[in-house]
Protein backbone atom coordinates (compact mmCIF):
# COMPACT_ATOMS: atom_id res chain seq x y z
CA UNK A 1 0.00 0.00 0.00
CA UNK A 2 1.35 3.31 -0.68
CA UNK A 3 2.62 5.56 2.05
CA UNK A 4 -0.16 8.31 2.66
CA UNK A 5 0.35 11.57 1.59
CA UNK A 6 1.18 14.50 3.59
CA UNK A 7 -1.09 16.94 2.29
CA UNK A 8 -4.22 14.03 2.26
CA UNK A 9 -3.51 12.85 6.18
CA UNK A 10 -3.82 17.11 6.64
CA UNK A 11 -7.09 17.16 4.94
CA UNK A 12 -8.36 13.74 6.62
CA UNK A 13 -7.02 15.41 9.85
CA UNK A 14 -9.50 18.69 8.98
CA UNK A 15 -12.44 15.93 8.40
CA UNK A 16 -12.03 14.36 11.63
CA UNK A 17 -12.35 17.45 13.62
CA UNK A 18 -15.28 18.76 12.30
CA UNK A 19 -16.76 15.51 12.25
CA UNK A 20 -15.64 15.15 15.68
CA UNK A 21 -17.60 18.86 16.65
CA UNK A 22 -20.57 17.08 15.82
CA UNK A 23 -20.72 14.66 18.10
CA UNK A 24 -20.78 12.05 14.98
CA UNK A 25 -19.41 8.40 13.91
CA UNK A 26 -17.53 7.50 11.03
CA UNK A 27 -20.57 6.00 9.16
CA UNK A 28 -23.07 8.80 10.06
CA UNK A 29 -21.02 10.93 7.66
CA UNK A 30 -20.35 7.99 4.79
CA UNK A 31 -24.36 7.58 4.93
CA UNK A 32 -25.16 10.89 4.33
CA UNK A 33 -22.88 11.11 1.25
CA UNK A 34 -23.33 7.57 0.22
CA UNK A 35 -19.86 5.74 0.49
CA UNK A 36 -19.25 2.94 2.24
CA UNK A 37 -17.89 3.63 6.16
CA UNK A 38 -14.00 2.30 4.93
CA UNK A 39 -13.79 4.48 2.24
CA UNK A 40 -14.77 7.62 4.27
CA UNK A 41 -12.20 6.10 6.93
CA UNK A 42 -9.66 6.17 4.06
CA UNK A 43 -10.55 9.45 3.24
CA UNK A 44 -9.90 10.97 7.50
CA UNK A 45 -6.53 8.71 7.77
CA UNK A 46 -4.96 10.28 4.52
CA UNK A 47 -4.47 6.79 2.65
CA UNK A 48 -7.23 7.63 -0.43
CA UNK A 49 -7.73 11.46 -1.47
CA UNK A 50 -11.45 12.43 -1.46
CA UNK A 51 -13.12 12.88 -5.52
CA UNK A 52 -13.73 16.25 -5.62
CA UNK A 53 -17.25 15.15 -6.19
CA UNK A 54 -17.39 14.44 -2.82
CA UNK A 55 -16.27 17.84 -1.72
CA UNK A 56 -19.39 19.95 -1.50
CA UNK A 57 -21.26 17.22 0.36
CA UNK A 58 -18.34 16.71 3.20
CA UNK A 59 -18.62 20.69 3.54
CA UNK A 60 -22.64 20.29 3.93
CA UNK A 61 -22.89 17.67 6.09
CA UNK A 62 -19.84 18.38 8.41
CA UNK A 63 -21.39 21.69 8.44
CA UNK A 64 -17.98 23.13 7.77
CA UNK A 65 -19.00 26.52 6.00
CA UNK A 66 -16.74 26.53 3.14
CA UNK A 67 -13.51 24.71 5.23
CA UNK A 68 -13.09 21.66 3.70
CA UNK A 69 -13.88 23.25 0.14
CA UNK A 70 -11.12 25.13 0.96
CA UNK A 71 -9.26 22.90 2.74
CA UNK A 72 -9.56 20.31 -0.29
CA UNK A 73 -8.49 22.91 -2.26
CA UNK A 74 -5.14 23.41 -0.91
CA UNK A 75 -4.45 19.47 -0.48
CA UNK A 76 -5.14 19.58 -4.70
CA UNK A 77 -2.85 22.68 -5.10
CA UNK A 78 -0.06 20.84 -2.93
CA UNK A 79 -0.06 17.22 -4.54
CA UNK A 80 0.06 18.94 -7.81
CA UNK A 81 2.57 21.73 -6.83
CA UNK A 82 6.33 20.41 -8.24
CA UNK A 83 7.88 22.00 -5.12
CA UNK A 84 4.80 20.96 -2.75
CA UNK A 85 5.35 24.18 -0.88
CA UNK A 86 1.54 25.39 -2.55
CA UNK A 87 0.43 26.10 1.25
CA UNK A 88 3.27 28.45 2.27
CA UNK A 89 1.98 31.66 0.97
CA UNK A 90 -1.76 31.19 2.94
CA UNK A 91 0.38 30.64 6.03
CA UNK A 92 3.11 33.45 5.31
CA UNK A 93 0.11 35.54 4.60
CA UNK A 94 -2.00 35.12 7.45
CA UNK A 95 0.97 35.20 10.05
CA UNK A 96 1.76 37.77 12.59
CA UNK A 97 5.15 35.91 13.60
CA UNK A 98 7.49 33.95 11.58
CA UNK A 99 10.36 31.94 12.89
CA UNK A 100 12.74 29.89 10.62
CA UNK A 101 15.44 27.63 10.97
CA UNK A 102 17.22 26.87 7.87
CA UNK A 103 20.69 24.59 8.08
CA UNK A 104 20.73 24.06 4.70
CA UNK A 105 20.11 27.24 2.10
CA UNK A 106 19.28 30.85 2.77
CA UNK A 107 15.81 30.86 3.02
CA UNK A 108 13.12 31.13 0.69
CA UNK A 109 12.09 34.73 2.36
CA UNK A 110 15.53 36.40 1.56
CA UNK A 111 16.82 34.66 -1.73
CA UNK A 112 17.53 36.80 -4.64
CA UNK A 113 16.30 35.67 -8.06
CA UNK A 114 19.12 34.02 -9.13
CA UNK A 115 20.40 32.05 -5.88
CA UNK A 116 16.69 30.89 -6.26
CA UNK A 117 17.08 29.95 -9.28
CA UNK A 118 20.00 28.23 -8.40
CA UNK A 119 18.99 26.23 -5.27
CA UNK A 120 15.86 24.54 -7.71
CA UNK A 121 18.34 23.62 -10.47
CA UNK A 122 20.45 22.09 -7.72
CA UNK A 123 17.16 20.05 -6.42
CA UNK A 124 15.89 19.65 -9.54
CA UNK A 125 18.13 18.50 -12.11
CA UNK A 126 16.83 17.97 -15.86
CA UNK A 127 14.22 20.35 -14.88
CA UNK A 128 12.68 22.60 -17.87
CA UNK A 129 13.94 26.25 -17.47
CA UNK A 130 10.76 27.27 -17.86
CA UNK A 131 9.75 25.22 -14.72
CA UNK A 132 12.54 26.89 -12.63
CA UNK A 133 11.63 29.95 -14.01
CA UNK A 134 7.74 29.17 -12.63
CA UNK A 135 9.58 28.24 -9.04
CA UNK A 136 11.29 30.96 -9.10
CA UNK A 137 8.70 33.94 -9.84
CA UNK A 138 6.60 31.88 -6.83
CA UNK A 139 9.28 32.06 -4.35
CA UNK A 140 9.50 36.27 -5.63
CA UNK A 141 5.68 36.78 -5.11
CA UNK A 142 6.44 35.33 -1.60
CA UNK A 143 8.90 38.06 -0.50
CA UNK A 144 5.77 40.31 -0.97
CA UNK A 145 4.75 40.30 2.89
CA UNK A 146 8.22 41.84 3.58
CA UNK A 147 6.99 44.65 1.87
CA UNK A 148 3.93 44.91 3.35
CA UNK A 149 2.67 47.26 6.47
CA UNK A 150 1.87 45.76 8.90
CA UNK A 151 4.62 42.73 8.06
CA UNK A 152 5.09 39.50 10.25
CA UNK A 153 7.75 39.59 12.77
CA UNK A 154 10.09 37.06 10.91
CA UNK A 155 13.03 35.58 12.84
CA UNK A 156 15.73 33.36 10.89
CA UNK A 157 17.96 31.02 12.26
CA UNK A 158 20.98 30.08 9.93
CA UNK A 159 23.51 27.56 10.14
CA UNK A 160 26.92 29.10 9.36
CA UNK A 161 27.61 26.71 6.53
CA UNK A 162 24.45 27.80 4.80
CA UNK A 163 27.32 31.38 4.08
CA UNK A 164 29.72 28.97 2.70
CA UNK A 165 27.68 26.42 0.29
CA UNK A 166 28.19 26.48 -3.19
CA UNK A 167 24.98 26.72 -4.89
CA UNK A 168 23.82 26.02 -8.59
CA UNK A 169 27.92 26.02 -9.22
CA UNK A 170 27.95 29.91 -9.57
CA UNK A 171 30.76 30.66 -7.31
CA UNK A 172 31.60 33.01 -3.98
CA UNK A 173 29.92 35.66 -5.88
CA UNK A 174 26.76 34.61 -5.69
CA UNK A 175 26.95 33.66 -2.07
CA UNK A 176 28.20 37.73 -1.14
CA UNK A 177 25.18 38.93 -3.45
CA UNK A 178 23.40 36.91 -1.50
CA UNK A 179 24.84 37.87 1.79
CA UNK A 180 24.64 41.68 0.37
CA UNK A 181 20.81 40.97 -0.01
CA UNK A 182 20.24 39.28 4.16
CA UNK A 183 22.11 42.25 5.41
CA UNK A 184 19.88 44.70 3.94
CA UNK A 185 17.00 43.36 5.11
CA UNK A 186 17.70 42.83 8.80
CA UNK A 187 19.37 46.76 8.30
CA UNK A 188 16.04 47.66 7.14
CA UNK A 189 14.31 45.96 9.93
CA UNK A 190 12.67 43.91 7.58
CA UNK A 191 13.77 40.63 9.66
CA UNK A 192 15.82 39.75 12.37
CA UNK A 193 18.73 36.76 11.59
CA UNK A 194 20.83 34.63 13.99
CA UNK A 195 23.45 32.72 12.90
CA UNK A 196 24.69 29.45 14.51
CA UNK A 197 28.10 29.17 14.86
CA UNK A 198 29.58 26.15 12.85
CA UNK A 199 31.81 25.57 16.25
CA UNK A 200 29.06 25.53 18.76
CA UNK A 201 29.20 23.01 21.40
CA UNK A 202 25.73 21.45 20.88
CA UNK A 203 23.63 21.59 17.57
CA UNK A 204 19.80 21.11 18.43
CA UNK A 205 18.87 20.90 14.49
CA UNK A 206 19.77 17.80 13.31
CA UNK A 207 16.05 16.96 11.94
CA UNK A 208 16.44 19.24 9.53
CA UNK A 209 14.93 22.65 8.61
CA UNK A 210 11.80 23.59 9.97
CA UNK A 211 9.15 26.83 10.41
CA UNK A 212 6.85 28.10 13.24
CA UNK A 213 3.82 30.11 12.54
CA UNK A 214 1.89 32.42 15.02
CA UNK A 215 -1.69 34.16 13.81
CA UNK A 216 -4.01 36.63 15.19
CA UNK A 217 -6.95 34.47 15.84
CA UNK A 218 -5.79 31.15 14.83
CA UNK A 219 -3.65 28.38 16.94
CA UNK A 220 0.18 28.09 15.92
CA UNK A 221 1.08 25.62 13.61
CA UNK A 222 4.78 24.31 12.35
CA UNK A 223 6.01 23.13 8.93
CA UNK A 224 8.70 20.94 8.27
CA UNK A 225 10.41 20.43 5.12
CA UNK A 226 11.43 17.02 3.53
CA UNK A 227 13.27 15.98 0.49
CA UNK A 228 10.24 16.24 -2.19
CA UNK A 229 7.91 19.35 -0.39
CA UNK A 230 6.86 19.86 3.19
CA UNK A 231 4.61 19.13 5.56
CA UNK A 232 1.95 21.00 8.14
CA UNK A 233 2.77 20.10 12.02
CA UNK A 234 -0.63 21.32 14.17
CA UNK A 235 -0.47 19.00 16.44
CA UNK A 236 -0.48 20.56 19.73
CA UNK A 237 2.47 18.29 21.17
CA UNK A 238 4.87 18.33 17.99
CA UNK A 239 4.69 21.87 17.73
CA UNK A 240 5.43 22.45 20.85
CA UNK A 241 8.69 20.28 20.00
CA UNK A 242 9.29 22.38 17.26
CA UNK A 243 9.53 25.74 19.77
CA UNK A 244 11.27 23.94 22.28
CA UNK A 245 14.29 22.54 19.73
CA UNK A 246 13.62 26.65 18.30
CA UNK A 247 14.69 27.93 21.68
CA UNK A 248 17.31 25.76 22.05
CA UNK A 249 18.92 26.59 19.10
CA UNK A 250 18.29 30.26 19.12
CA UNK A 251 20.36 29.79 22.80
CA UNK A 252 23.36 28.54 20.71
CA UNK A 253 23.32 31.39 17.84
CA UNK A 254 25.29 34.57 17.96
CA UNK A 255 23.22 37.43 19.01
CA UNK A 256 21.62 39.85 15.78
CA UNK A 257 24.81 42.02 16.47
CA UNK A 258 27.56 39.43 15.65
CA UNK A 259 25.23 38.14 12.70
CA UNK A 260 25.50 41.50 11.58
CA UNK A 261 29.34 41.68 11.80
CA UNK A 262 30.03 37.56 9.95
CA UNK A 263 27.47 38.92 7.49
CA UNK A 264 29.64 42.42 6.83
CA UNK A 265 33.04 40.33 6.87
CA UNK A 266 31.80 37.79 4.09
CA UNK A 267 30.26 40.74 1.90
CA UNK A 268 33.88 42.48 2.59
CA UNK A 269 36.12 39.59 1.42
Amino acid sequence: MAKPDPAWKQFGRHMRSHREALDLRQVDIAKKIGVVGSCYSSWETGSRKVDEKYVNDLDEHLKASGRIAEEWEKAHRQVKTPFRFAELPDLEGAATQIREFQPLVFPGLVQTEDYARSVFEDIFPGMPSASIEELVQARMTRQCILEEEPRPLTLLLLGESVLHQQVGARGSGLLIEQAQRVLSEMESGKVRVQIIPRDTGRHYGSGGPFRLYTFADEPSVASAEYMTGETVISDKDRYQECVTTFGLLQGEALSEAGTLQMLRELVGR
